[in-house]
């Protein structure tokens, strides 16, 4: 739904460059630093954790996020496609590894809450999307047929997943950050535009 490049410059970019200015070493030293303490968690919960992070950097994650909030951003056609959906009274849920925090920020920023039925966190469960329990909880607490269900993500790994625990229905996106060239999935058909799901088989 919403641009990976905002993700991509907190991450990659800002979060670095205020913890070389905290630690009082060079931005070289800082994102050196952070590459090696995200490999030690990704993929697990505190990969995306901004508690965790907090913690680990002595930086506020919590606050930072909101000095660079203007860069959060909806997909090119994200209205559009939600309100799609919405005509088709098809139920909308978001299955989402974001913080809470993270969440609500985005959410103020895009004005589009209101087009989901429920906005599902791992952190409501403390387990990422890349384990199946995470699946099985959200399936159970919000009764969903999975073998009639449609679910988009820009991470192959996680398509993965769902496809293990029976997601019937499964598309990557090829340009999750609009400032980066495609990507393209190994295992799974992937779109840049919703509207190819009309077309595709």
């Amino acid at each position: 739904m919403l641009d990976l490049h905002y993700d991509n410059h907190f991450w990659m970019e800002y979060v670095p460059s205020q913890y070389a200015k905290k630690a009082h070493i060079s931005l070289a030293q800082a994102e050196h630093h952070m590459s090696a303490e995200y490999a030690k968690v990704a993929g697990s919960l505190d990969w995306y954790c901004y508690d965790y992070w907090s913690a680990t950097l002595g930086l506020d994650i919590h606050q930072l996020q909101y000095q660079t909030k203007h860069k959060i951003q909806l997909r090119s056609d994200t209205l559009w496609f939600l309100e799609y959906l919405k005509k088709l009274n098809k139920r909308v849920i978001m299955l989402t590894n974001a913080h809470r925090s993270g969440i609500a920020l985005k959410m103020q920023q895009c004005e589009i809450t209101h087009y989901f039925e429920a906005i599902v966190s791992s952190h409501d469960y403390q387990i990422a999307k890349e384990n199946r329990t995470f699946w099985q909880k959200a399936a159970e607490q919000h009764g969903v047929d999975f073998k009639q269900s449609l679910f988009i993500d820009d991470n192959e790994k996680i398509l993965q997943v769902a496809q293990q625990v029976g997601v019937a229905y499964l598309r990557g996106i090829k340009t999750p950050d609009s400032e980066k060239p495609a990507q393209e999935m190994q295992y799974f058909q992937s779109i840049n535009l919703f509207s190819e799901l009309l077309i595709q088989e």
